[in-house]
């Protein structure tokens, strides 16, 4: 799972590393909280869970106002679910997640709002109905407070997909450096 995120993100580093030296980089670690949600009416079925993930960013600020951003997330805990159908419970899980995204972004002193919107890859299993997985249209916003230079911290709402009945977002609080 890992190796899928790393070979987007080296890729994105080594194609930007000239912008890099001349503009700022950085990177986040954060916690998120999602809903994930399977719907198919033809059969009945509707299904929600409420997974977590550890979601990694970099990202590089070309302007004072643009910034392109690569996030990477792993499972870092499932969540039970009931099968509408059946009346079963089983779990539900975010496998892994990784997207690009432009970023603009408004500061406003120590305090930054910002939105998303790019494109991600989102693997998701429902136990006792499979898995899946699908690269669609990704966007969100948030707040990020600088308390200083270097640091800042985040929180943010995403929508990771929302394609064929099937629908991940969910929002995270993050801790950031700028290198």
């Amino acid at each position: 799972m890992i190796k899928t995120f790393l070979a987007p993100a080296a890729l994105l580093a080594a194609l930007l590393t000239p912008a890099a030296q001349a503009q700022s980089v950085y990177g986040e670690l954060g916690y998120s909280a999602l809903s994930m949600k399977l719907s198919v009416p033809v059969i009945g079925l509707r299904a929600s869970s409420s997974p977590a993930m550890v979601r990694g960013l970099i990202g590089l600020q070309l302007t004072e106002g643009l910034a392109l951003e690569a996030i990477g997330a792993v499972n870092s805990g499932s969540s039970a679910y009931t099968n509408s159908n059946t009346g079963t419970r089983y779990s539900g899980k975010i496998d892994q997640l990784y997207g690009l995204y432009v970023a603009p972004k408004i500061g406003l002193g120590p305090v930054e709002l910002f939105g998303r919107v790019g494109m991600a890859r989102t693997k998701l299993s429902f136990q006792g109905l499979g898995s899946g997985e699908d690269k669609k249209l990704s966007y969100g916003v948030g707040l990020r407070l600088m308390p200083t230079d270097n640091l800042s911290m985040s929180v943010d709402y995403m929508n990771y997909l929302d394609s064929g009945g099937a629908s991940v977002d969910g929002y995270s609080l993050s801790l950031g450096l700028r290198f």
